[in-house]
Order: structure tokens, then C-alpha cells, then sequence
């Protein structure tokens, strides 16, 4: 799935996940929470982010009211390549594990991961 989405759109499953993860977010996500959602290191993350920031797909933004804070949010570009990189990552997880389970395997899996999120 990395390897698909390096060759169709320029960035790696780590850099959709950050996408995804913001993308989710109603609001600009501080960077502490946006680690932990993604279960990395603070500074897996700050790597991650400061290369799609370089490419003009996020955006740093300082806290109010504590201006030590550091959040980011999707820039326009980042919402486009986010939706073109999930459409490309569910099509490959339907071509690699959906083809292969019947719907009650689905809807179990899909139950039992519901269970995991906050």
C-alpha cells in the first residue's frame, strides 16, 4: 500500500496517515495529540509534519491563548491530496483483505475496531 501510494501521488502511507489524522479533526490538532493518535514519537510526528508543511499541505498555526502551543490544520492542497490518497488506500485495502472476507467477517472486524477508538 506504500509503495502504491509513493507511486501514484509522491507520499508515503506515514504521510497520508498524518493527513487523515488532521483531517479528522473538526479543528486544528495540537501536535502532542496529533502523536499520540497516530501512536508515535513526538518527534516521528514534527518530522512528518514539518516535510508536509515544506510541501505546502499543512499548516503551523501558534495556540490561543497559550501561544506555545503548536497546532496544524489541512491547507487547501492538503484536503486534495488527502482525499485523493484515501480514495487510492481503500481501494487497495478492498483489493487486498475485503475481497477475501465475507460481510459478517466485515461487520465483525469493523465492530471489534470501534471498540479500540476513543
Amino acid at each position: 500500500m506504500d509503495e502504491n501510494l509513493r507511486a501514484r501521488c509522491g507520499h508515503s502511507l506515514d504521510d497520508y496517515d498524518v493527513l487523515h489524522q488532521i483531517s479528522a479533526h473538526v479543528s486544528p490538532i495540537r501536535m502532542g495529540e496529533l502523536a499520540e493518535r497516530l501512536l508515535v514519537a513526538n518527534s516521528s510526528c514534527n518530522r512528518i509534519v514539518a516535510r508536509l508543511v515544506e510541501a505546502g499541505l499543512v499548516n503551523r498555526v501558534q495556540g490561543k491563548p497559550d501561544r506555545r502551543e503548536v497546532l496544524v490544520d489541512l491547507t487547501p492542497a492538503g484536503r486534495r491530496l488527502h482525499r485523493r490518497m484515501a480514495a487510492i488506500h481503500t481501494r487497495d485495502i478492498e483489493r487486498l483483505f475485503g475481497s477475501r472476507l465475507r460481510n459478517a467477517d466485515r461487520t465483525h472486524i469493523e465492530s471489534s475496531l470501534r471498540r479500540l477508538l476513543p
